[in-house]
């Protein structure tokens, strides 16, 4: 897919616009071909132990700032006073099946894919170490936090959300779409895996980036024939599609708070926007600042997301183009 093509049918989408497609303002990367990307970009810098620790504070309980199945997350201080998210991966020892390849050879292909991705919405891989006895890598560190977080509230804090404005959760959801369709599009052959509003991070000026395809994640899915051809680029954009709905409801994506038939988010509101009922499940922090017809139209968009059929999804790149012309180009123009 090169960027000449990809300009030419953004333009007759939406003539009025520039040239502003996720793979067009990429840099392109390489495939997921493991013999293509067996090198990691020589800007990536790999760092000692030493460094790691003393730009963690020896992993300090005081430096984490999440933690998960697959890693922790730690604050951590580059030359400089670089900003930098510390993420130390939790390594499972693959299964004893023969159908896992080496673990730190698959590691090593995915930081390697990692290192070379290059777009505005995709958050940059800063520095690694990939050792078996301290694998970390180094990532942009996201100001505001998390997608998630700014909805919802952070969940081990009694903090409350942000009052996101309308043109703030557009603007989020175009940045977030891009990111996708640049990994799926012009650099990676392979899904992300892990698409929720979790891994959707918010920088300076709310500016969104994906964080990158869980890199451990990666490596389980591969030790698990039973997981193969499971997920696709179409399966991240079905959880995109939850992701655009927690941006339109103001809701997560499961919450047994709330009535039996409105704990999974999708299943409630998606069958309401199908109807063009907008209204009865936008999110009440919006009050009436949106435009009823810019709403329904993401919603929509929502909905094409979350078919039921994979085949009948839109790609990532056509989310992308649609948000930006008939959501926010048209209410540009006073036409919502």
């Amino acid at each position: 897919m090169g960027g000449c093509s990809i300009k030419i049918r953004f333009q007759c989408l939406c003539p009025s616009s520039k040239d502003d497609s996720a793979a067009a303002r990429a840099t392109p990367a390489p495939s997921g071909n493991s013999r293509e990307v067996a090198i990691i970009a020589a800007d990536v810098p790999k760092l000692t132990v030493r460094e790691l620790k003393k730009a963690t504070d020896k992993f300090s309980a005081s430096k984490l700032i999440a933690r998960g199945a697959h890693a922790e997350v730690f604050r951590a201080t580059l030359p400089g006073d670089r900003a930098a998210a510390a993420k130390r991966l939790i390594i499972r020892t693959p299964e004893p099946d023969g159908s896992a390849a080496d673990a730190g050879i698959i590691l090593k292909q995915q930081v390697a894919v990692a290192s070379r991705l290059r777009h505005d919405n995709v958050v940059r891989l800063l520095g690694y170490n990939i050792t078996a006895d301290l694998p970390v890598l180094l990532y942009e560190l996201a100001g505001v936090g998390t997608l998630h977080d700014a909805l919802h509230g952070p969940e081990e804090e009694a903090a409350p959300a942000l009052r996101l404005s309308w043109e703030q959760r557009v603007r989020i959801a175009l940045d977030a779409a891009r990111g996708l369709a640049y990994l799926h599009e012009a650099a990676l052959p392979v899904a992300h895996h892990d698409v929720r509003s979790s891994n959707v991070l918010l920088f300076e000026g709310l500016r969104a980036k994906i964080a990158g395809h869980n890199v451990f994640k990666e490596l389980e899915v591969w030790n698990r024939r039973f997981f193969a051809g499971r997920l696709t680029a179409k399966s991240d954009v079905y959880s995109f599609g939850v992701v655009l709905l927690e941006l339109l409801t103001g809701r997560k994506p499961f919450d047994d708070t709330l009535k039996r038939d409105q704990h999974i988010l999708d299943s409630w509101a998606a069958p309401l926007l199908a109807e063009g009922r907008v209204e009865e499940c936008i999110d009440p922090k919006l009050g009436d600042q949106y435009p009823p017809a810019g709403a329904l139209k993401l919603g929509r968009i929502a909905v094409q997301c979350l078919h039921v059929q994979p085949t009948s999804r839109p790609s990532m790149d056509t989310v992308a183009r649609l948000i930006n012309c008939d959501v926010i180009m048209q209410h540009q123009h006073g036409v919502v």
